[in-house]
């Protein structure tokens, strides 16, 4: 495999079990799976199956019991602890659920905030990456507000800006639309198709089927296991709702 067409991120028998309840609880059981650059990945499974525990294990953030991660070639579960936060703030970018916005900064210096972290050196520069980004996605005119006062979906838009502020080869994102209403899911899920659009990878974990339609592939989780995957290939807004019937048909032979 050349570095043209090297995977951006590669785990193999990922396993994680947690000794904290008795017995140990075993989450993920030998996780295969292969993300190719610039893909956009989503993957589902009912309550308790591992989602998010695969997001946190192949992206840094929680440790796997047992296997390896490759990010672009790059093993990273040996990386000691500042090694990993480095790769995390400058490769990686991030979106949950909930925003996590510090609530003494406005929405811009919340998202320059990171930016800063991983290039201090270079702050005007970042300082007009993250303009271009609050323009790109619609958020400009709230730059200044606080977090209070701007609408959930315009938050989530915000989180993703902060998320490609260090300009990340690989963004995860964890449940980015559950606690939204579907018009601000929709807004949500455009800015992300446009991120992968632009040649962001995104890893996605959600129960949302018509947000799992925006992927080039789902793979399902069951009891810590990849089970099976479904290749939709690239989005396109005139095959929307056929995509959508798709991945509910899919979804329902599984018990979904």
């Amino acid at each position: 495999m050349t570095n043209e067409d090297q995977a951006m991120l590669e785990c193999t028998s990922l396993t994680k079990t947690y000794y904290s309840t008795e017995p140990a609880t075993q989450v993920l059981n030998g996780i295969n799976l292969t993300v190719d650059t610039g893909e956009f990945l989503v993957v589902m499974g009912a309550s308790g199956s591992g989602k998010s525990t695969l997001l946190y294990n192949i992206s840094g953030m929680d440790r796997p019991t047992g296997g390896d991660v490759l990010l672009e070639g790059q093993e990273i579960t040996s990386l000691k602890d500042t090694e990993l936060s480095r790769v995390r703030l400058t490769r990686m970018g991030f979106v949950f659920q909930q925003p996590y916005f510090l609530s003494n900064l406005n929405v811009q210096d919340n998202i320059l905030l990171p930016a800063f972290k991983a290039a201090p050196k270079d702050k005007s520069a970042a300082t007009a990456r993250v303009d271009t980004l609050l323009e790109r996605f619609g958020i400009d005119h709230v730059k200044w507000h606080g977090i209070t006062q701007v609408s959930g979906g315009q938050l989530q838009r915000a989180s993703i800006c902060r998320a490609l502020a260090g300009q990340p080869g690989i963004l995860f994102a964890d449940e980015p639309t559950g606690a939204l209403n579907s018009s601000m899911s929709s807004e949500v899920m455009d800015a992300l198709t446009d991120v992968n659009t632009d040649g962001t990878t995104v890893v996605m974990v959600t129960h949302d089927p018509v947000c799992a339609a925006r992927a080039d592939r789902v793979v399902y989780l069951r009891d810590g296991l990849l089970v099976d995957s479904y290749e939709m290939g690239k989005w396109s807004d005139d095959k929307a709702a056929q995509r959508e019937d798709d991945m509910f048909a899919w979804l329902s032979k599984k018990g979904f």
